[in-house]
């Protein structure tokens, strides 16, 4: 079951140039897989698949003793030796078989046992605080869906519990701009003060499963990251929960919510029309490290009887991480107000 299936087509292109063009596949239908997520075994850089299942690959710094591996949930890992790669490669995943899935769900624990083990592990399964990491950032913002206001920036992020430091370079890759602009009063830490998921939602998970105040509690298992891992859907009367858990160390390793009540108040005059957000972690030498994060919210608000919709997208994909610092992000960026205010 634990075949790896690949292909490749070797071109004039010479491997030293470092890059590495992947298209990821499904083995039985030969589809495009996007989301697959594609990382060494050492080293620390990380890519994803796009809708047509490519995925550009830097080898720059990447040692020739390293791996590669190719994940994606209900799939078996594809695992290549860096000395092994070519500059153009086909990769075909194979999907978990039943099985297999029910072999390995074999466990005594409900939702609300796997969610204590979560939350008693949780400091030892994520080292967070211990890395700098390199993030390409996006903001866009849409009003009434006419006027834009949109950047995209690399950056550098120091998580510490309850804090965080934002350092850029001081350089903006793209920046839109258009038409009038509401005060929207947007605060990026209201989004990155949440990605501590123990305190923020773990235990507020625990607390309903024990007085029986959800509406739905799903358990099944699946694979990825070459572990199985439980699968967990959560129901309240405004927001769907998922979760995805190490069956082994109980970690965490991807999180969503989707909130659906159109008259959910925000704040004075603001309603909720949906909001969704996404944590995605991968491994790295027996822990779990912030991957990629991505935020949506949907509000209409009201000032003076005039109501507005504003459409708020962020995304946050790590593209590296170190423990030091990368000396080119040296400038301080104020994450408690709008961030494109620090480009000024």
């Amino acid at each position: 079951m634990n075949k790896i299936f690949y292909l490749f087509t070797l071109f004039t292109i010479c491997l030293n140039a470092q890059i590495v063009n992947l298209k990821i596949l499904d083995l039985s239908d030969n589809f495009p897989l996007d989301d697959a997520d594609v990382y060494f075994k050492n080293s620390t850089k990380n890519f994803i698949s796009d809708m047509e299942g490519k995925a550009i690959v830097d080898l720059s710094n990447v040692s020739q003793t390293d791996e590669l591996i190719v994940s994606k949930k209900d799939y078996q890992d594809a695992v290549i030796k860096v000395s092994d790669l070519k500059s153009d490669m086909v990769v075909k995943l194979e999907k978990v078989s039943e099985v297999e899935l029910k072999e390995a769900f074999v466990t005594n624990l409900k939702t609300e046992d796997i969610l204590k083990k979560v939350y008693d592990n949780y400091d030892k399964n994520f080292k967070v605080d211990e890395y700098y990491f390199l993030v390409n950032f996006q903001q866009n913002l849409l009003f009434n869906n006419i006027y834009q206001d949109f950047i995209d920036t690399n950056l550098q992020f120091k998580f510490k519990r309850g804090d965080l430091k934002i350092k850029s370079n001081g350089i903006v890759n793209n920046e839109i701009k258009s038409g009038w602009q509401p005060n929207a009063n947007i605060k990026l830490s209201e989004y990155l003060k949440s990605y501590y998921l123990k305190d923020v939602y773990i235990q507020l998970f625990v607390n309903k499963l024990n007085d029986k105040s959800l509406l739905e509690n799903n358990l099944t298992i699946t694979k990825y990251a070459d572990s199985f891992v439980y699968e967990i859907h959560l129901k309240t009367s405004s927001t769907d929960y998922y979760l995805i858990i190490d069956k082994k160390t109980f970690a965490v390793i991807e999180f969503s919510l989707i909130s659906y009540n159109r008259d959910k108040e925000v704040s004075p005059n603001n309603f909720l029309r949906e909001g969704k957000v996404f944590y995605k972690y991968r491994p790295h030498k027996g822990n779990w490290v912030l991957k990629e994060t991505s935020a949506i919210w949907n509000v209409t608000y009201e000032k003076e009887n005039e109501k507005t919709d504003l459409d708020m997208n962020f995304s946050i994909i790590v593209n590296d991480y170190n423990t030091q610092s990368f000396s080119e992000f040296n400038k301080s960026v104020n994450e408690k107000m709008d961030i494109r205010k620090s480009f000024k």
